[in-house]
C-alpha cells in the first residue's frame, strides 16, 4: 500500500494572515536590529518562501480554477498563487546574483498578474493559454549574492522609491514603478516577520504592507477603469496622497536598520 505523503504547513503559511493583521505593538516600545548580516539566514529565507510557494501550489488544482467561469473561489485561489508567487520572486530579487528570478517564473507571474486584473470583467482566454504554457520546466535555482552585494541592491531600491516619493503627481508608469517599488520590500520582509515573532518585525512589515495596500487599491481603480473604456490607463497621471510619503519616511529608518544599511541608533518615532 502506497503511503501518503502529507506536507507540513510552513510557517509563512500558517502566519500570512496573522501578519497581515494589524499588530498590538507601536514601534516605541520596540528594538531592531540587523537582520539580514549572515548569509545563511538569507538562504534560509529564500528556501521559506520556496518551500511554500510550493505548498500553496498544486498544478492540477490551479489548471482547474484557471479555466473555470469567473467565481470567488478561483479568484481566491488564483491571487493567493500570485501572491506566494511574488514573495518568492522578491527573494530572487534580493538574494539572487542576477538580481531577477527566472524567465518562466517571471512571465507565469506576469501573466497571472494581468489575468486577475481583468477576471471579473473580460477575463482573457489568451492570458489563459499563455498562463497554461509557462507551468512546465519553471527554474527556481538560485546563485546567492554575498552581502556587500545585497546592501547596495537594498539601498539602490530604497533611494529609487525615495526619489519617485518626491513627486506629487506621477505618470501611471512612474505610479506603478512606485507601487512595485514598496511592494518590493513587503514581500521579501514578510518571509522574516513570519519566523521573527518580536513584534517589532511584524509592524515593520505591516507598515509597509499598509502602504502597499493603499497604492494598490489606487493602481486598481485606474486598471479597472482603463479596461471598463472610461479613461486611457497609459496615458493617466495620478496625483500621490502625501500621507503616503510621511508614512514611508517615518518607517524608512527602521527598514535601513533590518537591511544593515545604517549602524546608527534609531530614535522612537
Amino acid at each position: 500500500m502506497e503511503k501518503q505523503i502529507i506536507k507540513t504547513e510552513p510557517v509563512l503559511v500558517k502566519r500570512f494572515k496573522e501578519l497581515r493583521s494589524q499588530p498590538k505593538e507601536s514601534s516605541l516600545k520596540l528594538e531592531f536590529s540587523s537582520t539580514f548580516e549572515d548569509e545563511g539566514h538569507r538562504e534560509h529565507l529564500f528556501q521559506e518562501a520556496k518551500k511554500s510557494f510550493e505548498f500553496v501550489f498544486d498544478k492540477e488544482n490551479f489548471i482547474h480554477y484557471l479555466q473555470l467561469e469567473p467565481n470567488k473561489e478561483s479568484f481566491n485561489y488564483l491571487k493567493q498563487i500570485r501572491r506566494y508567487g511574488s514573495i518568492l520572486k522578491a527573494q530572487f530579487r534580493f538574494l539572487d546574483l542576477s538580481h531577477q528570478c527566472g524567465e518562466q517564473l517571471a512571465e507565469f507571474l506576469s501573466l497571472l498578474g494581468k489575468f486577475n486584473d481583468g477576471y471579473w470583467i473580460s477575463p482573457s482566454q489568451e492570458i489563459r493559454v499563455e498562463i497554461l504554457a509557462k507551468l512546465n520546466n519553471i527554474d527556481m535555482s538560485v546563485n546567492f549574492i554575498d552581502t556587500l552585494g545585497f546592501k547596495e541592491y537594498a539601498r539602490s531600491r530604497l533611494n529609487y522609491v525615495e526619489t519617485l516619493l518626491q513627486n506629487t503627481e506621477l505618470t501611471m508608469v512612474d505610479f506603478h514603478s512606485l507601487r512595485k517599488g514598496v511592494r518590493l520590500f513587503s514581500n521579501f520582509l514578510q518571509v522574516e516577520a513570519s519566523e521573527n515573532t518580536t513584534d517589532g518585525m511584524h509592524w515593520l512589515f505591516y507598515s509597509i504592507f499598509k502602504l502597499q495596500m493603499e497604492l494598490g487599491k489606487i493602481h486598481d481603480d485606474f486598471v479597472s477603469k482603463g479596461l471598463k473604456g472610461e479613461i486611457d490607463y497609459s496615458k493617466s497621471v495620478v496625483k500621490v496622497p502625501p500621507r503616503i510619503k510621511d508614512e514611508f519616511f517615518k518607517i524608512k529608518p527602521f527598514i535601513e536598520k533590518v537591511y544593515g544599511l545604517e549602524e546608527q541608533k534609531l530614535h522612537s518615532l
